[in-house]
């Protein structure tokens, strides 16, 4: 694929562990999937991405060769941002999202920018020639708003790719206020 470089096949269950050494030790979310009625992350986040069957598809991770690329990745089908951010879509460009001033001027988003991982890995499902995000959507919004404003994250990026064939599921709770 353009952009990318491949590195390695790797399994659901190594692309899941660096998830949450991401992000499950971080108040924010600890808090997020309390409220929600999950007792830890794994129990949460297992069940945002279970209608995908993960762990039945061959992922394959890859580096980034360059940043810019993310802007035409699509934001996942994730329920509240949906409702939120992406109009009548089910999945919506990064460029077209970090066009949302609500987007451009949200704290997290610009705490990421400020603040953006030396080295960082996503996870998304390339259905036909797209590349849809499933894990990282505020860090690949925190790229594409930066971008956006005319300004590069350096960061080296590597992303966990998986061919999703059937229709995309709708992810995430029904109250999730993401």
């Amino acid at each position: 694929m353009e952009g990318l470089k491949h590195i390695k096949t790797v399994t659901w269950n190594e692309v899941f562990d660096v998830w949450g050494k991401t992000e499950a030790h971080l108040p924010y979310w600890i808090e997020h999937y309390k409220k929600r009625g999950f007792s830890t992350w794994e129990e949460w986040r297992r069940n945002s991405v279970k209608d995908l069957h993960p762990d039945e598809l061959d992922w394959t991770l890859y580096e980034i060769e360059e940043n810019s690329i993310i802007v035409d990745f699509f934001a996942g089908p994730f329920r509240a941002w949906q409702k939120k951010y992406y109009g009548d879509k089910d999945i919506i460009q990064f460029k077209e999202l970090a066009q949302n001033i609500e987007l451009q001027n949200d704290p997290n988003i610009n705490e990421i920018i400020k603040n953006f991982p030396k080295e960082s890995t996503l996870a998304g499902l390339q259905k036909g020639s797209e590349i849809i995000i499933i894990e990282g959507m505020h860090r690949c919004c925190a790229l594409a708003v930066s971008k956006g404003k005319g300004k590069s994250i350096d960061a080296k990026l590597f992303i966990a790719l998986a061919e999703y064939r059937d229709k995309l599921p709708t992810l995430g709770q029904v109250n999730s206020p993401t």
